[in-house]
């Protein structure tokens, strides 16, 4: 009998908190994958939302919670969502609002996942897309149909780091009755908050900059509450959830969020203006620079800096690109972005590795493009050693012209 007791003791003890008049300073892990119910009619009632609960993490828990009220706040928007990815997120806001017969209109230059999202799937499923430069409103009114139903891009571009004038396009979406999509991760809510300039839908993979320490994988969507209400139950359907150890992570990040984008800007800004320097760099793309072609639109639409992603082309293509990612040091070659310590990636082999080699090029993606993350570390190690990269190819013949 003692061993009966001991066996009850050990699963049914310590299994609730004694609540008092403090509270943990930082908000727990719930890592439960259900939620147990004092009677039936508790159970009844928050199935059908007169009272509030949680049932399956699935459908939602306490950390998804606490990190979706902080991206609403961030973002300024009535509601947000969290999702076990960038991708996750995207598919569901297109799901929640496009269905066969529809149409989308979206920038021709996109993240790859995404490209080959709405290029792919939805044209596949039955929705006509129009690929269009974003940069030009005009375009974009021309493109409109009586059946379009989003409008979609992001507010610096992936990789070209162009910046869109979102109010304008916020009012053609509305005037439209279309749904304005804006994928905020490169700015994130710190430099850009597009809800409050008309757009209906933003976007975010929270494995970047909100996160911002390359251990998490999650994405999240925030706007009207009706929306994410749809979004909500579709997720669930899905299965699209992010965990509960994620969001905390990911909550843990947010914190910081607002000291880390300027110091991510700052380094950034001071790297693109060496490279545009440097005799071996034919461009360099990077909105906080006065040349390049949205640095007007970036300095009204982007506050407190211009993100901390650049990308820059070098001569000699593809064999130049790799001699220099070999020469580095202190940066890493990482198939991502944002991460606390400077990094740099290839598009055409990984972001847009999908894209085939004329959507590559006409996107601007050429075999010479490297995209830099810049970190937040002290700046000038890192630029001595991208320079020092650089170097050896110093006098060779490269396969593209002069600035």
């Amino acid at each position: 009998m003692e061993g009966k007791k001991t066996g009850i003791d050990a699963v049914h003890s310590g299994d609730r908190v004694h609540e008092g008049v403090a509270r943990p300073k930082v908000p727990p892990i719930y890592a439960s994958s259900v939620y147990s119910f004092e009677s039936f009619s508790d159970l009844e009632d928050v199935f059908d939302g007169k009272k509030t609960g949680y049932i399956y993490a699935r459908m939602g828990h306490p950390n998804a919670s606490l990190l979706e009220e902080t991206l609403s706040a961030l973002e300024k928007t009535e509601a947000a969502l969290v999702f076990s990815s960038g991708m996750a997120a995207i598919t569901t806001a297109f799901l929640s609002a496009v269905e066969p017969g529809d149409h989308v209109v979206a920038d021709r230059v996109l993240y790859g996942g995404t490209f080959s999202f709405i290029d792919g799937f939805l044209r596949n499923w039955g929705v006509e897309v129009t690929l269009v430069d974003t940069l030009d409103p005009d375009q974009v009114r021309k493109a409109l149909l009586p059946r379009t139903k989003v409008i979609y891009l992001e507010t610096i571009s992936n990789p070209l780091m162009r910046v869109a004038d979102i109010p304008t396009l916020a009012e053609i979406a509305s005037s439209s009755r279309a749904m304005l999509f804006v994928d905020n991760t490169f700015a994130s809510p710190i430099l850009c908050k597009p809800a409050t300039m008309g757009a209906d839908v933003v976007i975010h993979s929270l494995t970047k900059y909100i996160n911002g320490h390359s251990d998490v994988t999650g994405g999240s969507i925030a706007g009207g509450r009706q929306f994410m209400e749809k979004a909500s139950r579709l997720r669930s359907m899905m299965g699209g959830s992010m965990s509960p150890f994620d969001a905390w992570l990911v909550q843990r990040g947010a914190r910081t969020l607002h000291l880390r984008m300027v110091a991510h800007s700052a380094n950034a800004l001071h790297i693109a203006r060496a490279l545009e320097k440097h005799p071996q760099v034919i461009r360099v793309e990077y909105p906080g620079l006065e040349r390049h072609p949205s640095y007007g639109m970036a300095r009204r639409i982007l506050e407190g800096g211009f993100g901390g992603m650049l990308s820059f082309e070098l001569k000699g293509g593809e064999k130049a690109a790799a001699r220099f990612v070999d020469a580095l040091g202190l940066v890493d070659l990482v198939p991502s972005l944002a991460s606390t310590s400077t990094i740099v990636s290839y598009p055409a082999k990984t972001s847009h590795r999908s894209l085939s080699d004329d959507q590559r090029a006409a996107a601007g993606i050429s075999g010479g493009l490297l995209r830099l993350s810049a970190g937040v570390e002290p700046v000038e190690p890192i630029l001595e050693d991208v320079l020092r990269a650089l170097d050896p190819m110093a006098g060779e013949k490269g396969e593209g012209s002069a600035r």
